[in-house]
C-alpha cells in the first residue's frame, strides 16, 4: 500500500511545473557556487603543492652555517586543506594557509583567502549556506498544502475513501517529498564533494568517509524540516496558513537563532583581546633578549652545572643560553595562547549546545566539523606545526651545545645536517575522533529530527478529512 501510494505522490510532484522550476533554480545556484568554490580551490591546492616541494629544496639547498641561524632561516609549514572545504569553507576563509616556523616565537597564519577574494566576492555563499538555509525552505514549500490544500480542495477525502491509511498516507508523501528535496538540494552537494573528493588531494582527510557524514548528517536536517512542515500542514486550517506559519519557523530556526546562538555564546563564554594576549607573550617570551635577562640565564646556567666560569660548563654555553631561552618560551606559549585556544573552543562548544535552540546551529556546528573546517581542527593543525617547529629548534640548539668551539671558532653544519632534518608532514585527526568532539550538536540534530518526526504524527493522530 505504501509503496503504491508513494509512487502516485511521486508522480504527481514530480509533473508539477511550480517544483520543476524550482528544482532548475537549485541547480542553477548549486552549479554557480560549486564550480566557483571548485576552481578557486583547485587553483590553491595547486599552488600549494608547489609551495611545499619548493620549500623542501630550499631548506635542502641552504649555505654551511651556524645552525642557530638556520633555525631563524625558518621553514614554511603548508596546510593541506580538506577537500570538503569546497562545500563547507568553515574557518577556512579566515584562519589562514601558511605558518613561518623559526626560532623563539609562534607565528600566526597567514595568507588567509577571504583577504585575498575579489571584493565583489567576499560576502559569496558556500554550498554548505546553500543546503542549510534555502534546503529548509525548498522543505516547507513543498511540505505545506500537503494535507491542508488537500483538506481544502476536498480531495483528502477521496485519499483516504481509497483504502489509505492517513498514517501510510503520511509515509508515502512524507517520502515522496523527501525523495524530491534530496534530488534538488542533497543529490547536487553530494556530486561536488565527490568531484571535490577526485580532483583534489586527500593529504590524510579520509574525504569518502567524512563526505558520507556530512551528507547524512544534511539528509537528517532537511528531514527535520519536513516533518515539521508536514505537521504543521497536517494542523493548519488552510493552505495560507500553513505556508505563513511554516515560513515565519524557517525565518526564526535559519536565519535569526543562528545569529541570537553567536551573541549569547560570545556573552557567556567571552574571549579575551588577542592582541593583549600576544604581547603579553612578547613581553614574557621577548624574541631578543635583554641583557640583564642574559645575564640571569647565565647565571641560572652557572648554578645548574655549579661551574665558576663558562669553561667549567660541559657545553656551549651559548647554546645552553639559547635552549633555556627556547624552553620557557614554549611554557609561555602554552600558557598564553594555548590557554586562548582553549577559551575559543569552549566557545564553539557552547555554540554547538546551543542546538537545542535551533537544528540550524546544531547543523552547522557539526557539519563544519566533519567536513574538516571547524576551529578545533584549523587548532590540530596549528599545534602539529608548532609541535615541529620546537623538535627542530630543539635539535639544532641541542646540536650548538654538543659542539663547544674556541674562543675565535665558528661551528657550522651543512647539506648532511639540513637533508637529516624530517620534513613536516601533517596527519589530519581521525574521523572518529572528531565525531566525538561534536557529538553534542549531533545528537541535537537527531533529536531535533525525531521531535518533528512525533509531531507530525501526534498531528496525525488528529487528521480530519
Amino acid at each position: 500500500m505504501i509503496r503504491r501510494l508513494y509512487l502516485m505522490e511521486f508522480e504527481r510532484m514530480v509533473s508539477d511545473a511550480r517544483v520543476r522550476r524550482m528544482g532548475s533554480v537549485f541547480l542553477l545556484l548549486f552549479a554557480t557556487v560549486f564550480v566557483t568554490e571548485w576552481h578557486s580551490a583547485s587553483r590553491v591546492a595547486a599552488d600549494r603543492a608547489a609551495v611545499t616541494a619548493a620549500e623542501r629544496q630550499r631548506w635542502l639547498n641552504q649555505d654551511e652555517k651556524d645552525p642557530h641561524e638556520a633555525a631563524h632561516y625558518g621553514v614554511w609549514a603548508i596546510k593541506p586543506s580538506s577537500p570538503l572545504s569546497v562545500l563547507d569553507p568553515g574557518v577556512e576563509p579566515f584562519s589562514g594557509l601558511a605558518v613561518w616556523l623559526e626560532a623563539h616565537q609562534w607565528d600566526e597564519m597567514i595568507f588567509r583567502p577571504r583577504q585575498d577574494a575579489n571584493p565583489l566576492m567576499r560576502g559569496a555563499i558556500s554550498v554548505a549556506q546553500l543546503v542549510s538555509v534555502l534546503g529548509p525552505l525548498a522543505a516547507c514549500v513543498l511540505a505545506f498544502a500537503a494535507f491542508a490544500e488537500d483538506r481544502e480542495r476536498g480531495t483528502l477525502r477521496l485519499a483516504l475513501g481509497n483504502g489509505g491509511s492517513p498514517g501510510a498516507l503520511l509515509i508515502a508523501r512524507g517520502l515522496a517529498m523527501m525523495t524530491v528535496l534530496a534530488a534538488m538540494v542533497i543529490v547536487p552537494a553530494a556530486l561536488g564533494g565527490g568531484v571535490a573528493g577526485r580532483t583534489m588531494p586527500d593529504a590524510g582527510w579520509n574525504t569518502p568517509a567524512r563526505l558520507s557524514g556530512w551528507i547524512a548528517a544534511h539528509v537528517v536536517y532537511l528531514a527535520t524540516f519536513l516533518m515539521l512542515g508536514l505537521a504543521v500542514s497536517l494542523r493548519a486550517a488552510t493552505a495560507r496558513a500553513a505556508l505563513i506559519a511554516l515560513v515565519s519557523i524557517w525565518v526564526v530556526f535559519c536565519l535569526v537563532v543562528p545569529r541570537v546562538a553567536t551573541n549569547l555564546a560570545e556573552e557567556w563564554s567571552p574571549l579575551p583581546s588577542y592582541q593583549d594576549v600576544r604581547a603579553r607573550a612578547a613581553t614574557e617570551a621577548p624574541v631578543y633578549e635583554s641583557l640583564h635577562q642574559r645575564v640571569a640565564r647565565r647565571q641560572s646556567i652557572l648554578a645548574k652545572w655549579r661551574a665558576a666560569t663558562d669553561d667549567d660548563v660541559p657545553v656551549n654555553m651559548r647554546g645552553a643560553q639559547l635552549d633555556q631561552a627556547e624552553r620557557h618560551s614554549h611554557e609561555v606559549f602554552d600558557r598564553l595562547i594555548g590557554s586562548f585556544h582553549d577559551q575559543v573552543e569552549t566557545q564553539d562548544c557552547l555554540f554547538g549546545r546551543l542546538g537545542l535552540l535551533s537544528p540550524a546551529v546544531a547543523l552547522q556546528s557539526a557539519a563544519t566539523a566533519i567536513a574538516g573546517t571547524d576551529f578545533h581542527q584549523h587548532r590540530h593543525f596549528v599545534n602539529a606545526a608548532e609541535s615541529y617547529r620546537r623538535r627542530l629548534v630543539n635539535r639544532i640548539n641541542g646540536e650548538v651545545m654538543r659542539h663547544d668551539v674556541a674562543p675565535g671558532e665558528r661551528y657550522v653544519e651543512g647539506a648532511t645536517f639540513w637533508a637529516n632534518t624530517p620534513e613536516f608532514v601533517y596527519q589530519p585527526p581521525p574521523l572518529g575522533s572528531v565525531l566525538a568532539a561534536v557529538a553534542a550538536p549531533l545528537l541535537l540534530l537527531v533529536g531535533w529530527c525525531a521531535a518533528a518526526t512525533l509531531a507530525a504524527g501526534a498531528a496525525l493522530r488528529g487528521l480530519r478529512a
